[in-house]
């Protein structure tokens, strides 16, 4: 569990799908309205169970739910290496600018090197959401909206989990180190 000041991450568990309903049911209703997604008794079932093979991160601020990141361990045959992929990632539009995202991102990096992945990548269907100032600055970020961080940058990002949002921002790598074993 990260605890970052008012900011809490830890892995969304069995008893969550409230939460997660609520969270996903406002990143579907900003992104995909008339999306009617997936209920808090399937949450329960598929994902919060770990039957799907989804993970999932629920932070909180000031005990408030505040957004989510769901991802998934991949592997890549070409560099055989694994890591992992990012589902989706949603923060409370009243928490943006906190540092939430950041927040997960650098939690979901630690866990995944934990566990010997070596790479973080994602997407998003609109391009200026995959590629903001924080994706622009230590991912390389692909005209598809695809986005990839590794190697140095990785390493980095994963070392920044349970530092304070500002502490993160400072810490961020340079894009140039995702070229970097």
């Amino acid at each position: 569990m990260t605890q970052l000041r008012s900011m809490d991450i830890r892995p969304a568990r069995p008893g969550d799908g409230d939460v997660l309903h609520s969270l996903l049911s406002a990143y579907l209703a900003e992104q995909f309205p008339g999306h009617i997604g997936s209920s808090a008794t399937v949450l329960e079932h598929d994902v919060l169970s770990s039957a799907s093979g989804l993970r999932v991160l629920l932070a909180h601020v000031q005990r408030k739910p505040a957004g989510f990141v769901a991802w998934h361990r991949v592997y890549d045959m070409h560099w055989a290496k694994g890591g992992a992929q990012v589902a989706d990632l949603y923060v409370v539009p009243a928490h943006r600018g906190l540092g939430v995202a950041l927040a997960l991102v650098a939690a979901v990096c630690a866990s995944t090197l934990r566990e010997g992945g070596a790479y973080l990548q994602g997407g998003a269907f609109d391009r200026a959401s995959a590629v903001g100032r924080f994706y622009e600055r230590i991912a390389v970020a692909f005209d598809s909206a695809e986005c990839h961080c590794a190697g140095r940058a990785f390493r980095q990002l994963a070392e920044l989990d349970g530092q304070s949002p500002r502490a993160i921002v400072r810490g961020l790598p340079p894009k140039a180190w995702n070229y970097e074993p």
